[in-house]
């Protein structure tokens, strides 16, 4: 009998294509999932998966954001938000958790709270879009009492969540994560603009200087780093404690997260890095 097979998505707006590449390669070596767990674009990825969509249809979904179309009204957040569930509702309508094809997990955090949540029943598209409503970028989510906003703000990769439903391996089930978030040294004193939107200021403004200037870093790109270091240690820590089996980490080097100019890349980085994990896949499977 087979040990049964968690698969975590993490989140990363654009690098979280990557996903779309890693199940091309689990769905053609007939690698089975049992659990889904997914994040923000991780969540989304996941959702549509987990309806029985192809990675070529999840392709076709996210196309709609090439370009950046999701950021088309750059004024409103609600017009963003908007955009983003007429996507989702393309691909998923009214389902239900209950009516996936396979059990699926996302997380979103209650801003009032603080709490990490865990989202698995009732209609998917509202709790997929809570888990990836960004904050500055989209609205917070409205649910049950709570104020919802990405799961990021905590961590983007929600392995925990897979531990808690029984797939450590204490229990016999084997993790696999796509951790598409990047490492803090790739971004070397970034400013936010450049390393969320892809894009930087034309000329030098000294508050918002990035230490790739070979100037002292001005006081918003000292900020954005402050906000990384917290959000890196958090995300070491948290797959110290819920280790992975197989941990698969595609080569996006500092591709920002929501410049959805280039779609391929990441799908392709995901393809390649997922190749590379088979051995440690069929391993856990007991197939090697």
């Amino acid at each position: 009998m087979r040990p049964k097979i968690a698969l975590v998505l993490g989140g990363g707006g654009n690098r979280g294509l990557a996903h779309v590449g890693a199940l091309e390669v689990l769905l053609r070596e007939k690698i089975p999932v049992d659990l889904l767990v997914g994040t923000s674009m991780g969540g989304i990825v996941a959702a549509l998966f987990a309806a029985g969509h192809t990675p070529d249809a999840i392709t076709d979904y996210l196309m709609k954001f090439q370009g950046a179309s999701v950021f088309s009204n750059l004024f409103s957040s609600r017009g963003r938000q908007q955009r983003l569930i007429d996507v989702l509702r393309t691909g998923l309508g009214g389902i239900r958790f209950d009516q996936l094809k396979i059990p699926l997990v996302v997380t979103a955090v209650d801003m009032v709270t603080g709490r990490e949540i865990e989202l698995d029943s009732g209609e998917v598209v509202p709790s997929v879009v809570a888990s990836a409503a960004v904050p500055a970028a989209f609205p917070p989510v409205e649910m049950d009492g709570m104020i919802l906003a990405d799961g990021g703000v905590i961590d983007s990769v929600a392995t925990p969540s897979a531990y808690a439903r029984g797939f450590g391996a204490k229990d016999g089930g084997r993790i696999i994560v796509v951790d598409v978030y990047p490492k803090l040294e790739i971004e070397h004193w970034g400013d936010p603009l450049s390393s969320t939107l892809g894009i930087g200021l034309p000329f030098d403004v000294p508050f918002m200087r990035s230490a790739q200037t070979g100037k002292a870093p001005g006081s918003v790109a000292a900020l954005w780093r402050a906000y990384r270091v917290a959000m890196w240690y958090v995300h070491d820590l948290r797959l110290r404690d819920y280790p992975p089996d197989v941990y698969i980490q595609p080569a996006l080097g500092a591709l920002a997260s929501l410049d959805f100019g280039d779609m391929q890349k990441p799908i392709e980085a995901g393809r390649a890095a997922t190749e590379a994990a088979l051995p440690a896949i069929r391993a856990c499977l007991g197939l090697s």
